[in-house]
């Protein structure tokens, strides 16, 4: 990117301090006026010798004496003379010289605020009333000396910190690394007047001219390095669209612009200067732009860390970063660290520590390791310092636990996954029938047990609310005892119709799951307890065949071998846990993750709706119509063995 004609726009002095300039064209006349005769003095050297990063010491003071010789208006042709040699500056620029240099050096206490409302840079004007026109950088340095600053100027302390410093809360600028401070100039449509025409096309003038007003608001920044230079550039943080109306950027390096500022705001355009100069700063990393053209990575990383180099070395920065926008199809990653490693192996020094691609539609980022080698970081956030993302997270957010969380056993998943279908095959077992359902649901002659022990100790009608409660349970097991009645059928049902190819098939715990093992088992089929390790409540049932339990230790890999080859899935009424087998079914079945099998819920119609609204769903929306067909409702184990029957027959056999 070529920025020539920016670097001319932005004519800001260098300062240690914020201070305010006055601006009326009266007070400022009769300054020029001694800083074009002090200028033409035969004691200065040529204009070459004077860069914008001198430091600031060796600019002339702000002391523009008033002289009779002096021409009453100021002239643009007399700073055209080759006198611009700080080192020798007449006495005419000692601050002590005139007490008009108050004028320009008086501190503002408005002004020094960094909370202040910026103003607008207000340049001086010719006594045409209209802007003086400069003809470089140089010459406004020397006309307005150390101490002047524009109104409206705020100053950032950066302290030449080793690592970019970013104000997560977007209040102050990000200052590069090896950078002390930034001074922030609104700038002023007035201000395209001192780009001058030597050395730039009318064209390009006219150009910015006509866009200024549509580029504003727009602030300069004036980073001071170090070594007592510095270095301008534009902030597009607040309207990164300015990109397209400045000259000289190309479409491609437009979009990179946009691709970035999709990532973060952050952004600053960099003035070109005398030498090697990178595109921009993101984040308060140095970075070059290169567009990336038929997988040419390694030349155009090589030039970008050229531009890099030159840049950090002039100004004291630390490593700067890469962005590359690969054009056309996706490069692969392979080739794009190959690209970086044959960049960097034919560099003497390398002065960036991240390459940030845009390949294949998305930001990568490419980290350099302790060995030097760049590699694909897929963990890191793309334009973000590499500091930033090697730091901790906050305890608040990930818990000590958590951190010391270990993943389980991949030995004992892996037998938890094979071992239950192998048992089944060596036993002759085709498909199963599974049953879920509460372990809490008593039979029968335990439920009405305990409803008698409860009234014997407590009477009909207990006072105390624990009585209440007790007795309340005691007559709730009576009634949904019934069920583990309709579970013993079932189980009895399977393993008379299945032949020994039919597995009755549990999660080996007590109450539905003994009742359904229980009932096979008495049958004389096959009866398969698929028991869990728990705290409490899941000892295994003395009903499985010998050899056809099996205890696990992980939920997940239990889930798979209870529904691994069903012919039918069979819900009794239960709590969360049965809740969670039954909800994991129909989302892998809805989603075509599992194909569709039998679902048969035992109970009462209203019972279900109670707890599970199904119709609710379909009429919020949240399901489709559809999906209420995945499950029937049963109220006897007659019932659910013809539903399960009934959707394996032969279409002809089918009424």
């Amino acid at each position: 990117m070529r920025t020539s004609a920016l670097a001319l726009l932005l004519a800001l002095p260098a300062a240690a301090q914020v201070r305010e300039v006055p601006v009326s064209a009266p007070s400022l006349t009769a300054p020029f006026a001694a800083a074009s005769a002090a200028l033409r003095a035969p004691s200065l050297a040529p204009a070459a010798s004077l860069s914008l990063s001198l430091p600031a010491s060796a600019l002339v003071a702000p002391a523009f004496a008033p002289s009779a010789a002096a021409p009453a208006a100021f002239a643009p042709a007399a700073l055209s003379a080759p006198a611009f040699a700080p080192a020798a500056a007449p006495a005419a620029f000692a601050p002590e010289a005139a007490p008009a240099a108050a004028a320009l050096s008086a501190p503002s206490d408005a002004s020094a605020d960094p909370a202040a409302p910026a103003r607008p840079i207000v340049f001086p004007r010719g006594s045409d009333g209209k802007p003086v026109v400069l003809r470089s950088l140089k010459e406004l340095a020397v006309l307005l000396g150390d101490g002047a600053r524009p109104a409206g100027a705020r100053t950032f302390d950066g302290a030449a910190a080793r690592a970019p410093q970013v104000d997560p809360r977007g209040e102050a600028p990000s200052i590069p690394a090896g950078v002390l401070a930034v001074d922030v100039y609104p700038l002023d449509a007035d201000a395209v007047d001192l780009i001058p025409r030597s050395g730039n096309s009318l064209e390009m003038h006219d150009d910015l001219r006509a866009h200024l007003h549509q580029l504003l608001p727009l602030d300069v920044f004036a980073y001071r390095d170090s070594r007592g230079g510095r270095f301008l550039a534009l902030d597009l943080s607040r309207n990164p669209d300015n990109a397209e109306r400045l000259p000289e950027f190309q479409a491609h390096e437009v979009a990179t612009i946009r691709r970035i500022s999709a990532v973060t705001r952050d952004l600053q355009v960099l003035v070109r200067e005398d030498g090697a100069t990178p595109d921009l700063v993101v984040g308060g990393v140095v970075t070059e732009m290169k567009s990336v053209r038929g997988g040419d990575v390694a030349a155009q990383v090589a030039h970008a860390n050229a531009q890099l180099r030159a840049h950090a070395v002039r100004h004291g920065l630390g490593p700067g970063a890469v962005a590359l926008d690969v054009l056309g199809r996706e490069v692969p990653v392979e080739r794009v660290e190959a690209g970086i490693a044959q960049a960097v192996h034919g560099s003497l020094s390398v002065g960036f520590d991240r390459v940030y691609a845009f390949n294949g539609g998305a930001w990568q980022v490419y980290a350099r390791a302790e060995n030097g080698a760049f590699r694909l970081n897929r963990a890191a956030r793309p334009f973000v310092h590499a500091a930033a993302d090697a730091a901790p997270a906050k305890p608040a957010f990930v818990p000590p636990s958590l951190r010391r969380a270990i993943l389980p056993d991949m030995d004992v998943v892996e037998r938890e996954i094979t071992q239950p279908s192998r048992l089944l095959r060596e036993r002759g077992v085709e498909a199963t029938v599974t049953v879920y359902g509460s372990a809490r649901i008593l039979s029968p002659d335990a439920a009405r047990a305990e409803h008698e022990k409860a009234l014997a100790e407590l009477g009909p009608h207990p006072k105390s609310p624990a009585g209440r409660r007790r007795m309340a349970f005691a007559r709730e097991a009576v009634r949904m005892s019934k069920y583990y009645q309709i579970a013993r059928d079932l189980g009895a049902l399977v393993a008379s119709a299945g032949g020994g190819k039919v597995a009755l098939v549990t999660g080996g715990g007590p109450g539905i799951m003994e009742a359904a093992n229980r009932g096979a088992f008495e049958a004389g089929g096959p009866s398969v307890g698929f028991n869990i390790k728990l705290p409490k409540e899941q000892d295994p049932n003395p009903y499985a065949t010998k050899g056809l339990e099996f205890t696990f230790e992980n939920f997940a890999t239990r889930k798979m071998a209870l529904r691994h080859g069903a012919m039918g899935l069979v819900y009794f009424p239960g709590g969360f846990g049965t809740m969670d087998e039954l909800f994991e079914v129909l989302t892998l079945m809805q989603t075509g993750k599992m194909p569709r099998t039998p679902i048969v819920l035992i109970g009462e119609r209203k019972y279900w709706d109670k707890i599970l609204d199904f119709d609710e769903f379909a009429r919020m929306g949240l399901i489709s119509e559809a999906d209420l067909s995945m499950f029937t409702f049963a109220e006897s184990a007659d019932q659910a063995w013809t539903a399960i029957q009934g959707f394996h027959a032969p279409a002809a056999a089918r009424p």
